[in-house]
């Protein structure tokens, strides 16, 4: 009976002292580590992306632009953008027409809008599903360009309507959907360094490549008018739409509407807005977190203040724009954008460009059908 006594008297003690130690002996906290100026260190990480073998268009991705003219012949335009590369078109026909965008005669991009052979893995009656079986479309991307690492976020948005598909020779392809459509309606072949100066998705690692604005000529806004207007009716005309009117008095009200904005912006902007549009402007290309888009309260509030003589004006103002075609391309693929394109009744279209800026006006074609060249 002792025995057990005692043994029962050296357990109570050690299960007391094993309780009580840490209350009064509590164990030394980690450091934490606190530099980087008191800021909280953040990892951006992401999956793999996966590669597809290249082939076709994205094989011609960062190669000389005689490589293509040797397959393709000469483009029916060349001219400079002012903003650091030259666009070169192909295809006379709508089933034949290209546009490749050069640096220093290396290829940046291809934009291609029909089915061929060239285009496969991918053909523009595939759907998203069609494309997901083909391969998994990612949310996040991480590239590393020129000793620097960026990491590209997709929204919900960005992956129904302009997924990223990546290729095994370090180019990409940006496939969009038409809003509410299900098939292809252009593809985009893209370098790294082109998809990280138009960037239309968002970067939470780096910073979208600066380019050098120039002045912008004459000749080059009428060209870029041409090239934008072309890519509009393309979609609308893929869209089952009829193409807009290509009319001189609207091409005037448009440079004149432009004009209006940039000496009375404070007229139809709240201070909020200018302020924001301020921050675009004086920041570089490469800064700029995402471009500034008129609403179209903004735009009508625009229109209505300029007192000129305009028919039911409706369009899109936009900065900035590094590549005219691409944005048409994303505004027909965004539910907030594509409903301003995609109205059945007859309209003129007007163009103005100036340096990143770019205006689209459209208007009703009542009491005007004149029409100053092929509405393509």
């Amino acid at each position: 009976m002792k025995r057990v006594l005692a043994f029962l008297a050296v357990l109570s003690t050690v299960l007391i002292i094993g309780y009580l130690e840490p209350v009064f002996f509590p164990p030394e906290k980690a450091e934490i580590d606190i530099s980087n100026n008191g800021g909280q260190v953040v990892s951006h990480t992401a999956l793999p992306h996966e590669e597809l073998e290249a082939s076709g268009y994205a094989l011609y991705i960062g190669k000389k632009i005689s490589t293509f003219t040797q397959e393709f012949g000469e483009p029916l335009t060349r001219y400079s953008t002012g903003l650091g590369y030259d666009l070169l078109i192909f295809g006379e026909e709508d089933s034949e027409y290209m546009e490749v965008s050069v640096n220093n005669d290396i290829i940046q991009s291809v934009k291609v809008f029909n089915t061929t052979d060239r285009t496969a893995p991918f053909n523009f009656e595939m759907t998203l599903s069609d494309i997901s079986e083909l391969t998994t479309i990612f949310s996040n991307f991480s590239i590393d360009y020129e000793a620097e690492e960026y990491s590209i976020e997709l929204t919900e948005e960005d992956m129904n309507y302009r997924p990223l598909i990546a290729f095994d020779n370090q180019s990409f392809a940006v496939l969009f959907f038409t809003h509410g459509k299900e098939s292809i309606s252009g593809i985009t072949y893209v370098s790294k360094e082109y998809l990280l100066t138009v960037m239309p998705y968002q970067l939470t690692m780096g910073q979208a490549l600066p380019i050098t604005i120039e002045e912008t000529e004459a000749e080059i806004a009428a060209e870029k008018q041409k090239t934008i207007i072309r890519m509009i009716n393309l979609l609308r005309i893929n869209d089952g739409l009829e193409p807009y009117a290509i009319n001189s008095e609207t091409m005037k009200n448009a440079v004149e509407l432009y004009q209006f904005y940039e000496e009375n912006a404070s007229e139809f902007l709240s201070v909020e807005r200018l302020e924001s549009l301020s921050q675009v402007k004086n920041e570089s290309l490469g800064e700029i977190a995402s471009a500034f888009i008129f609403s179209n309260t903004e735009f009508e509030k625009m229109a209505d203040k300029s007192n000129l003589p305009l028919r039911k004006p409706d369009g899109i103002y936009m900065t900035p724009v590094y590549d005219p075609s691409f944005a048409a391309l994303f505004w027909f693929s965004d539910g907030a954008y594509y409903a301003r394109f995609s109205q059945e009744n007859a309209q003129n279209i007007g163009v103005a460009f100036s340096k990143e800026d770019v205006l689209v006006l459209l208007e009703n074609t009542q009491n005007n059908t004149e029409e100053t060249e092929d509405s393509r």
